[in-house]
């Protein structure tokens, strides 16, 4: 029981990394219940699994503190939904096809995407749909969360790419990603980071819903 609670706090703090990026020890320890002195030994391990890395060092009133990151080999421990025989496939599409054939096998991904996605969004207001397609992109692996401004625009994120080794060969990938999501949600919407470009996460801001034409 106690192995298991150890591993299961060591995921706590490997998806909290995920999604805040860098954090120190007592930012870990504050945001899951857990003491200092405990975060820091998961923390030891972590690092010496290969999977945690000290990647800077915060200054601030009283001492300096180290920030924690995740590592490139922990990408293993996150949602992964492709293996190498989607790269390959890819790779016979474009020899035989070229650029073109490729664009539209990810057109064709995205336009099945519009349908099942249109069926849970379609009546309802904006903040209903970014909520649901965030709860879809979830169910995806996509680790999504969505926020909602004061100016009646919204920012969706998405903390994992489960499509990220075929995404960095092929930028059609995110592309055809972000048409569908201005199609579905019927707005402007402006990518301001992605996974595959070496960000933290995909972020999208997404424009207000106009109000309606009287």
């Amino acid at each position: 029981m106690e192995h298991r609670e150890q591993g299961e706090t060591r995921s706590a703090i490997m998806m909290l990394l995920r999604r805040r990026g860098a954090l120190t020890a007592a930012e870990l320890s504050a945001e899951l219940g857990v003491g200092a002195v405990g975060v820091r030994q998961h923390l030891a391990v972590l690092e010496r699994d290969g999977l945690v890395h000290i990647s800077g060092v915060r200054r601030g009133i009283g001492r300096p503190s180290h920030l924690y990151a995740l590592t490139d080999a922990a990408d293993a421990h996150f949602p992964r939904r492709y293996d190498r025989l989607a790269l390959e496939a890819l790779a016979v599409v474009q020899a035989t096809g070229g650029a073109t054939a490729v664009d539209q096998v990810f057109a064709n991904r995205a336009a099945q995407l519009e349908r099942q996605y249109q069926a849970r969004l379609a009546g309802r207001p904006r903040a209903e749909q970014v909520a649901v397609l965030a709860e879809l992109l979830t169910e995806q692996g996509y680790m999504c969360e969505w926020r909602a401004n004061p100016d009646g625009s919204f920012v969706l994120t998405e903390h994992n790419c489960p499509v990220d080794c075929v995404a960095r060969d092929y930028p059609q990938a995110c592309a055809h990603e972000l048409r569908l999501y201005e199609r579905i949600l019927g707005g402007s919407i402006i990518r301001e980071e992605t996974i595959a470009g070496g960000g933290q996460c995909c972020r999208y801001h997404i424009a207000a819903e106009a109000p309606a034409t009287p």
